[in-house]
């Protein structure tokens, strides 16, 4: 990390928020409960508690990281970790997983937009995605984090009013509490942690927000939170609706209760056509946010400033763009999600982040000092101690 970027606190920790809200999910949104209900049968919802829970413990490690090394992204502190080669063959590591996971991403997305766009070939809905979301990185995390804190809002405001109503007005508004199989639960967290695969661009904006002790480490665990709300409330809205077995036998359940549940009102009856529109918003700005934050991962890796990431987004938004459309159908899509990026997330997302905790407590290696992240207030008494204690 260059020293000219060492006290640039681009983000408010609101937009910080928004931005690390707005990193994942979409790879799975469209198909997590029928992943769910695949896996773990009838304890579906027992797993995405638990996978819920591991999210939000994950983000707090992304937190503790950020805070311990607040002036470096990722791929800077794997390096003084872990060691020059070894940090950057991790770093390394992130890059086909992210551009196969983001590619399929674009996929799912395109593919719930054909059906209400029916005579537009799916070639040109992920072009104009891909061109947006480019446009979108090659701003950079400013415009990102701006972009973020209008969009996510009003999405997740989206989701709470479409599908609080559709579970309110379930003719059986009834929440499966049983519990029945630990082994079918496991298979259940290990094919669902995807939901958070895209949680580690949280490394990459480490520099951009003020770090502060108490508080900024528990940005990712809000962003995290605010995700399992959303998880845990579009299942039960589609359980109660549909049961667990049409909910498995669905290619995008969450989509068929959105068009086919119809509530009384004119504004909620309408909200459904509306979460599309937030949710294709919101899936064009994580893929922005990715775009950049992928280049600036690639930039740092060869050893170039993160500011200089543009070139390397002609590289990022075509591979994503073109491994959107080597897909051919939803079920292999599927298959790329619970057979190659579900073991990735848990050695991207969950073991090399913990590890590289871990290593840095075990070695004592941090760069923070202890009074750069504490509040302002904190910094300007202590000040004032030591010029009245000072002869």
């Amino acid at each position: 990390m260059n020293a000219q970027n060492e006290r640039l606190y681009n983000l408010s920790a609101f937009q910080a928020i928004a931005l690390f809200s707005s990193s994942f999910l979409p790879v799975m949104f469209w198909i997590y409960p029928t992943v769910a209900v695949h896996y773990a049968r009838l304890d579906a919802q027992w797993a995405l508690l638990v996978t819920v829970l591991i999210g939000v413990f994950i983000s707090w490690v992304h937190g503790r990281l950020n805070d311990r090394f607040p002036n470096m992204t990722g791929p800077d502190f794997a390096c003084l970790v872990w060691g020059r080669w070894v940090g950057k063959t991790l770093s390394a590591l992130y890059v086909p997983v992210y551009l196969l996971f983001l590619g399929v991403s674009l996929y799912f997305t395109t593919s719930l937009m054909k059906y209400f766009f029916p005579l537009t070939m799916r070639m040109w809905l992920a072009l104009a995605m891909t061109i947006v979301a480019w446009r979108g990185g090659w701003c950079g995390v400013e415009a990102m984090g701006r972009a973020s804190a209008i969009v996510h809002p009003m999405t997740f405001a989206g989701i709470l009013a479409s599908f609080g109503a559709i579970l309110a007005n379930a003719d059986q508004p009834l929440i499966p509490l049983s519990f029945t199989s630990l082994s079918q639960t496991a298979s259940g967290v290990y094919h669902l942690l995807p939901l958070y695969l895209g949680m580690d661009l949280i490394l990459i904006v480490n520099p951009y927000y003020r770090h502060r002790r108490g508080k900024s480490e528990w940005y990712p665990v809000i962003a995290a939170g605010i995700g399992g709300v959303v998880v845990m409330l579009v299942f039960f809205s589609i359980v109660v609706n549909l049961g667990f077995t049409p909910t498995e036998r669905l290619a995008y359940p969450v989509q068929v209760v959105i068009q086919l549940i119809r509530l009384r009102g004119f504004l909620v009856e309408r909200l459904g056509i509306v979460i599309i529109i937030l949710s294709v918003a919101y899936t064009t700005l994580f893929l922005g946010n990715h775009i950049w934050a992928l280049s600036t991962t690639i930039a740092r890796i060869v050893g170039v400033s993160d500011h200089k990431f543009r070139p390397f987004t002609f590289f990022v938004a075509p591979s994503i763009f073109a491994i959107s459309q080597i897909i051919a159908t939803t079920m292999q899509a599927r298959d790329i999600v619970t057979v190659i990026l579900a073991p990735a997330s848990w050695v991207v997302v969950a073991i090399i982040p913990v590890s590289t905790l871990l290593l840095a407590i075990l070695r004592g290696i941090r760069t923070d000092t202890r009074e750069e992240i504490q509040p302002e207030g904190r910094q300007r008494r202590a000040a004032r101690r030591r010029a009245r204690s000072s002869p």
